[in-house]
């Protein structure tokens, strides 16, 4: 979840004396209502095009926070807002040696994610309670019929994108086999932990973990891997945080700076002497990713201050390496190396790990803030996004990234329903 906003306070201030009373308030919550309930029919029908819903997001932010007179709140250098625009400048700064032709493209991306993620955060945290409600409700009707949408899809061999993308009947093999499913079940894996936060806060608690169990049956006959991982890592942090949150949040720090640390000489040790990419305990998908991130790590050792550029995964010249299980053409990698801790070491070195790193930390302590019944699903939704994200695709894919950022500013909506439970009883977090 954005992480300056967890403080931000409860109730908006009233317009200015002087403001049009119903227009302007009014078209910002038919907006935010819209974006709300297609949410989850958009990641179910049109993955790609959530980067649209993340400009539409990031658009009535600013307007709302405008009409509060609050866009001072964004102004405020705390040090996540630091570390976040100190990567942007590392990227920026290493597009003068990234071999991408689209490193420039790929920063600004990043950068109107961060800054949906700052204003988006800040603004529900100033949604009037009521407001906040019926968003959630409203994000919970899509969700349910995003859901519904790709389960029909799915059992009918997905006539609506076949339709929409002209795509042949003897091309359906490829369609159902490639990234068009497994797309919207890792954005649908992020965004079942929101959804369940704001049906217990709805006041079904019960049926709360119905939500992410329900979604990890339906997962079981996708061909997504990754969404596989990502609902069981969810479910295992769920159930553990649920007995401590406190060591739960340490053990994913503990994790989160191990991989870091680790990434580049696991992905050599995995590729060579353990011989991983030829091990028969290893379907061939996860062969051929021990494969790439030796590559991937390979190159990253070449410049591990300031990295190979950002984006440069896609244009890293192979210089006559092989693969044993896709043709390696004009790029080494198929795009990215499938691990984001590897890609940000490969592309911005040291110094961007380490960004990473305290940005991650930051966002992890951030969950504290929340009232304890919330913890569970804030770590839920983090270990399902570090499972997909070590695994999937690449970091800064707009569509991933929006995926993230849906997700997490869903959950801070959830966390605004209602009122604030356990507040001012000397309830403390476990």
């Amino acid at each position: 979840m954005p992480v300056d906003s967890l403080d931000a306070p409860a109730s908006r201030p009233a317009p200015p004396p002087s403001a049009p009373a119903g227009g302007v308030d009014a078209v910002l919550r038919g907006l935010a209502g819209i974006a709300a309930l297609a949410l989850g029919p958009l990641a179910a029908l049109a993955p790609r095009g959530l980067p649209v819903w993340a400009i539409l997001i990031l658009i009535l932010s600013l307007a709302g926070l405008a009409r509060r007179g609050a866009l001072g709140r964004i102004l405020r250098l705390t040090p996540a807002v630091a570390a976040v625009g100190a990567f942007l400048l590392l990227a920026l700064a290493s597009t003068l040696w990234s071999p991408s032709d689209r490193s420039l493209a790929t920063v600004l991306e990043i950068g109107y994610i961060a800054l949906g993620a700052l204003t988006g955060g800040a603004w529900i945290a100033g949604l009037p309670t009521a407001d906040a409600r019926r968003l959630a409700g409203l994000f919970l009707a899509g969700g349910l019929a995003g859901g519904l949408l790709f389960a029909v899809e799915a059992a009918m061999d997905f006539p609506l994108n076949r339709w929409w993308n002209a795509v042949p009947d003897d091309q359906l093999p490829n369609l159902l086999n490639g990234n068009v499913p497994k797309r919207t079940a890792a954005l649908l894996c992020l965004l079942v932990w929101p959804a369940a936060l704001a049906v217990d806060r709805f006041g079904r608690r019960a049926l709360a973990p119905l939500v992410p169990v329900g979604y990890a049956l339906a997962c079981l006959p996708l061909t997504s891997r990754s969404a596989m991982l990502g609902i069981a890592a969810g479910l295992a942090t769920l159930a553990a945080a649920r007995v401590s949150a406190r060591w739960t949040r340490r053990l994913f720090a503990a994790v989160v700076t191990a991989a870091f640390l680790l990434v580049l000489p696991a992905a050599l040790l995995f590729s060579g002497p353990l011989d991983l990419d030829h091990s028969s305990l290893l379907f061939r998908s996860a062969q051929h990713r021990v494969e790439i991130w030796g590559h991937a790590a390979d190159r990253a050792l070449r410049t591990p201050v300031f990295g190979q550029g950002i984006d440069a995964s896609r244009s890293l010249p192979p210089e006559g390496a092989v693969s044993e299980f896709s043709p390696i053409g004009d790029s080494l990698l198929p795009l990215h190396p499938h691990n984001a801790f590897l890609q940000v070491w490969l592309e911005t070195g040291a110094v961007g790990a380490a960004l990473a790193l305290a940005v991650l930390l930051m966002l992890l302590a951030a969950t504290t803030r929340l009232e304890r019944r919330d913890h569970p699903f804030a770590l839920a939704l983090f270990a399902t996004a570090m499972a997909m994200g070590s695994t999937a695709y690449g970091i800064w894919q707009p569509w991933w990234m929006a995926g993230f950022l849906s997700a997490a500013l869903m959950l801070r909506l959830a966390t605004h329903i209602g009122g604030r439970i356990g507040a001012g009883t000397g309830e403390k977090t476990r």
